[in-house]
């Protein structure tokens, strides 16, 4: 068995690809998809088919079949989130001070003075008047980012891509949302270490799982002051950075996507609705509250080291 690991950088975020006996251009295919996905997804690339279609100001777009997917993608995740995930959020985002790449201080989003945010304005595939193509129309004054969900697809499709290119097993991580599937390099699973939020070299939980998406959603990253310390989970219920108890969630989902909005979802529903979301949902997952302290689903409690439940 051959195992290649690499390490890259994408979507402003750290990128490891895991190939078990995969082709020789392993790297290069998935670096290549990578590259394709953010200039098409990149709130930060003016050209990018979501800066398109947020500047159209209601005019339809022509955008690529795999942003009709990502579009695909966050509108399901607001229906199984009950609205939690909510891609419209992004000019609230903007108004909070997130408005500059991480890696790129000069790549910036572009919004219309139109782009508002509207609490329980709501959002389905319906919104987008398909054509039944790539022709998009966004209703005029709401503006979209795929935000977490974009990188778990990403891990999703260059799992897919590099399994369908011949590799017996691949897992893909992006910004810690990732995906995996096909034969693991070890023989009981894909092993996954959950860092500590507030102790990112202590171990939060270890995991062991025979394939689908992991995804974490946190506070404690993407932080920046703007009239105070912000972050960049908005509340769709407020338009303001979460005030919730938790901060970090991780999820096993079935993949990559659809376990990043269920993190995102635990975390703006706070501690006292982590075990009714996860049982209506029956997902398997963990979070941390701001006291340091740890809940975790019935399957993930015996991996939480004690000694890790607090700051």
């Amino acid at each position: 068995m051959a195992v290649a690991n690499f390490h890259v950088r994408s979507m402003a975020s750290a990128v490891q690809i895991i190939v078990v006996d995969g082709p020789p251009d392993a790297e290069a295919l998935a670096r290549a998809l990578l590259d394709e996905l953010e200039s098409r997804w990149s709130r930060f690339i003016e050209t990018s088919d979501i800066s398109r279609l947020n500047l159209a100001a209601g005019r339809p777009i022509h955008v690529a079949p795999t942003t009709v997917a990502l579009l695909e993608k966050i509108a399901d995740a607001y229906e199984i989130t009950g609205g939690r995930f909510d891609p419209t959020v992004l000019p609230a985002l903007v108004d909070a001070g997130y408005l500059t790449s991480i890696d790129d201080p000069v790549a910036h989003t572009s919004l219309p003075d139109s782009a508002t945010f509207a609490p329980h304005r709501g959002f389905s595939f319906t919104h987008l008047l398909l054509d039944g193509g790539c022709c998009i129309t966004l209703p005029e004054g709401m503006a979209i980012d795929a935000g977490g969900l974009g990188k778990g697809l990403a891990a999703d499709l260059v799992v897919a891509e590099l399994l369908g290119r011949g590799a017996r097993g691949a897992l893909v991580s992006v910004g810690g949302d990732l995906a995996a599937a096909g034969h693991p390099p070890e023989s009981d699973g894909w092993r996954l270490d959950v860092e500590h939020p507030f102790c990112p070299t202590r171990v939060l939980a270890r995991i062991m799982f025979s394939g689908g998406g992991v995804a974490t959603s946190s506070t404690r990253i993407r932080r920046w002051s703007n009239n105070g310390e912000q972050h960049h989970l908005i509340d769709p219920t407020t338009g303001k950075p979460s005030q919730s108890d938790l901060v970090a969630v991780t999820v096993i989902g079935s993949c990559g996507w659809e376990a990043e909005a269920h993190a995102t979802a635990l975390l703006l529903g706070g501690s006292a609705d982590f075990a009714p979301y996860t049982t209506a949902n029956q997902i398997e997952a963990v979070a941390t509250a701001i006291d340091g302290t740890t809940v975790a689903t019935n399957a993930l409690s015996d991996l939480v080291p004690k000694e890790v439940t607090t700051p």
